[in-house]
């Protein structure tokens, strides 16, 4: 399928993604940046933000850092564009992610929050390859997907549910391309939005050097505290 075809779908899947909004499954995954460390001088690298209303939810605690936003399809840029265009501090751009060269030097966190199932598998070598050249040391690479299973369900019980292009897509390739190109995979985690262990969330970063470090020597003086105290309750409990 040409580029064309597909960012046409998603010129036409304008409406349906306002009509939507910010929903259940958006909010979990930025409560799940959040909890990742998202904050105020954070830099996103935001690839595929379709109308912007994922990049909006961002844009709530991104107040001194960046939002870098980007999707294929022109007339949906072209929205979100006009929709936070009081927000001074994020770039939109038209561009096909699996190549795109960011204009910001360096990110804490690039999104690809339900993406990589619409870019054809073929296309995901160069797609993990430019990830790794985008990726500092301290860039999280955060990826969401519908659950493999899901799609296969939908696929044969619900066909017209599903997008232009919307594949399988399985952790072992993902992990083939991640070691390809110097990836690792440090969070996992199936979970439910709507129907039970339909999504897979995961986190990536540069592959780094094993270091010792003492988890006792990064503990503050409270922390050290709550840690001897449930260390005893816990001695106590299952002694």
């Amino acid at each position: 399928m040409k580029q064309e075809e597909i960012s046409g779908f998603y010129d036409e899947f304008v409406q349906r993604q306002l009509k939507i909004g910010a929903n259940e499954r958006l909010i979990s995954l930025y409560k799940r940046l959040l909890a990742l460390g998202l904050k105020e001088e954070s830099s996103v690298l935001e690839l595929g933000c379709g109308v912007g209303i994922f990049t909006r939810l961002l844009s709530k605690k991104i107040s001194k850092g960046f939002i870098e936003a980007v999707d294929l399809s022109g007339k949906s840029v072209a929205v979100a564009k006009s929709e936070l265009q009081a927000k001074k501090n994020i770039h939109f751009d038209v561009a096909d992610v699996v190549v795109y060269k960011p204009k910001h030097p360096s990110f804490d966190f690039i999104t690809l929050m339900d993406v990589i199932e619409h870019i054809p598998l073929e296309h995901h070598a160069a797609l993990f390859a430019n990830l790794a050249g985008i990726a500092g040391d301290k860039t999280r690479i955060a990826i969401n997907i519908p659950n493999p299973q899901y799609i296969a369900y939908a696929r044969a019980h619900h066909p017209e549910s599903l997008q232009v292009i919307d594949q399988e897509v399985e952790l072992f390739p993902l992990m083939k391309h991640w070691e390809d190109h110097g990836l690792e995979l440090v969070f996992f985690e199936k979970y439910g939005i709507w129907e039970a262990e339909d999504y897979h969330f995961m986190v990536l970063r540069k592959k780094q050097k094993f270091q010792l470090k003492h988890l006792a020597d990064e503990r503050s003086l409270a922390e050290k505290a709550v840690h001897k105290f449930t260390g005893k309750i816990d001695g106590l409990k299952y002694r």
